[in-house]
Parts: C-alpha cells; sequence; structure tokens
C-alpha cells in the first residue's frame, strides 16, 4: 500500500528529521529533489538530498519539527506545511525558527520542496 503525500511528509519532517531516521529519508527522497527558492531552483540527486538532512543534522545536538498546519492538495501531490523549529546547535546556542514550505510527492517520494527562507522566531 503507498503512503499518500500528507503521510510522506509528516514522516519527513516527524520520523526522519525528529527522530534522526535516516534510513527513511532514503526511502521518502525520490530519484532526483528540486528546492525551489525565490528566483532559483536547486536539483539534488537522490544521494544529496539525504546528504543534506545527515550533514544538516551534524551541526546539531538536538534539532524538532513542529508543523503547525498540514493542508493536502486535491490533487494528491502537493502538501503545504506551516513549521516552527526549535533547535540546539553543538555549542549550547538555542533557537527556534519558523517557515512554511510545499512539497510535491510523487509514488510516496518527495521530489520538489518550496522554501521561501525562514525566519527566528515562532509563529504567533
Amino acid at each position: 500500500m503507498s503512503r499518500s503525500a500528507r503521510e510522506v511528509v509528516e514522516l519527513y519532517n516527524l520520523v526522519v528529521w525528529n527522530e534522526k531516521n535516516f534510513e527513511l529519508a532514503e526511502e521518502l527522497m525520490g530519484d532526483s529533489v528540486i528546492r525551489h527558492d525565490v528566483g532559483e531552483a536547486t536539483t539534488l540527486t537522490h544521494e544529496q538530498a539525504v546528504a543534506r538532512i545527515v550533514d544538516h543534522w551534524e551541526m546539531f545536538e538536538t534539532i524538532r519539527f513542529d508543523l503547525n498546519l498540514v493542508v493536502a492538495g486535491d490533487d494528491g501531490e502537493h502538501v503545504a506545511i506551516v513549521y516552527q523549529s526549535p533547535m540546539k546547535l553543538k555549542d549550547g546556542t538555542e533557537t527556534t525558527v519558523g517557515s512554511m514550505e510545499i512539497f510535491r510527492v510523487i509514488d510516496g517520494r518527495i521530489t520538489e520542496v518550496w522554501n521561501c527562507g525562514y525566519k527566528q522566531g515562532v509563529w504567533a
């Protein structure tokens, strides 16, 4: 049974990131992942997409994604999230960032992510 786009995005944030489950990242990331930003897009290979998660985790003692809102599109492919992410760097510095992202999921794997950046703080 294949996972819905919403299930994939929730697993990506709540299990891959929050539980450091890099093995699940291998399963959820597409053959390539296009990361969209305003004015630019970067295409990562599957290996680069997984390494991005592993490498990012190397900077932190703890990081957690709290999903304040998850909205699945009617097309079965797109999921939007509003999140905040408390984190603690290895030097003990603590901060929280918040942002929104939109994911495209094809055949149970993340193939595109739109994110125009994040801001320090929590959602009001």
